[in-house]
């Protein structure tokens, strides 16, 4: 069975509870292979962050791999974007009703605005926690369903930060709430040795963007 907006309720309005719930249930029925693609993830990072970053230098050579880090961080920041992009793909196959496999968290073509869309938030935000950390927490707040949008939409970087502006800042309350309760979750994910990340990321993940589509009326398999 599935219906568009939350099942069971009319588009626009989802509880905490729900939400929370629906990201367990889509995650216990598809474990292995989200723990197998969070896990790829951390891999990845590691090896970028050893390539880049693990080489002690002397000082003559200290410029070259200077500017090697830089090229580091950028490459390391960038995959890290496609990785973002790659969960809320997995999350969006989940609400389409599909358990994704590790191919499909890939199934993205718009890397463009993907990595734009993320760098204007980046630089934003980074502002913004520059601002007395308030003002950061806000713009991470309001472009939080940015990728949802130009990933499930196809929107553009701006259009889809636009797009997420708007509808979270028009159901703040619900919005709020949900996103309250995921930073709670994955800080107890946080705390079980870091394993617990494992379940509460994904779970994160997945509630994110079932409230995602709800708010925007769009599809959701029950």
């Amino acid at each position: 069975m599935s219906d568009y907006g939350a099942p069971g309720q009319t588009p626009g309005q989802f509880s905490v509870g729900d939400a929370i719930g629906y990201g367990w249930n889509k995650f216990k029925d598809n474990a292995l292979i989200w723990i197998g693609i969070l896990l790829i993830a951390v891999v990845i990072e590691v090896v970028l962050n050893l390539v880049f970053g693990g080489f002690s230098t002397s000082s003559d050579m200290s410029a070259a791999f200077s500017v090697w880090r830089i090229i580091g961080t950028i490459v390391t920041t960038i995959v890290g974007y496609l990785i973002n992009a790659a969960l809320v793909r997995g999350a969006l196959h989940e609400v389409d009703g599909n358990k994704p496999a590790f191919g499909s968290f890939f199934q993205f073509t718009n890397v463009g605005a993907i990595i734009i869309a993320s760098v204007i938030i980046g630089v934003a935000s980074t502002i913004g926690f520059v601002l007395l950390i308030i003002p950061g927490l806000i713009v991470i707040f309001l472009t939080w369903w940015t990728l949802q949008f130009v990933i499930d939409q196809n929107e553009d970087a701006i259009t889809g930060i636009k797009s997420s502006f708007r509808v979270i800042s028009q159901n703040v309350g619900q919005v709020l709430l949900l996103a309250l309760a995921l930073v709670g979750i994955n800080i107890v994910g946080a705390l079980l040795c870091g394993v617990g990340l494992l379940v509460s990321i994904p779970i994160t993940i997945i509630a994110s963007t079932y409230a995602y589509r709800v708010l925007t009326g769009r599809y959701v398999a029950a």
